[in-house]
């Protein structure tokens, strides 16, 4: 009987030992980045919905990350300054898409938010069209 106890005492020890390294190397639970200096853009946007607005401003446009976003080297990594309003390119798409935003609610009746989770008629694409100064037609 004594025998039989110390098995399932040593079991018990073995399966709280497995149990607590499998907690111990699962990654934490990562916390959902904070945007920081948004004035048109929602505090709660979803991080889905910022790669689509910032992935459409690249496409519609035809530029990358440091067109509104000052680069800098850490070290060996490059990264960009999300935060600041040094550069006139993103105070410029900042009023930009406000005006998108407020024509496709009053000309359209899109319920358009800082959240962008609803495509508008107008977007970047529209006036843009894969040029970073917006390509008009000529007045004859």
């Amino acid at each position: 009987m004594f025998l039989i106890q110390k098995k399932i005492m040593v079991l018990a020890g073995l399966a709280s030992l497995t149990l607590l390294g499998i907690s111990a190397a699962k990654p934490a639970h990562e916390e959902k980045p904070v945007y920081k200096n948004l004035k048109v853009l929602s505090k709660n946007i979803s991080d889905d919905d910022m790669d689509y607005v910032m992935e459409s401003f690249s496409v519609n446009l035809g530029v990358n990350c440091l067109f509104c976003h000052p680069g800098k080297m850490n070290g060996t990594k490059y990264t960009f300054d999300y935060v600041t309003d040094q550069l006139q390119n993103k105070r410029v798409a900042r009023d930009m898409l406000l005006m998108t935003m407020k024509l496709n609610k009053k000309y359209f009746n899109s319920p358009m938010t800082g959240l962008v989770n609803t495509r508008g008629r107008i977007w970047c694409k529209t006036c843009h069209q894969g040029s970073p100064v917006p390509i008009l037609p000529r007045v004859k």
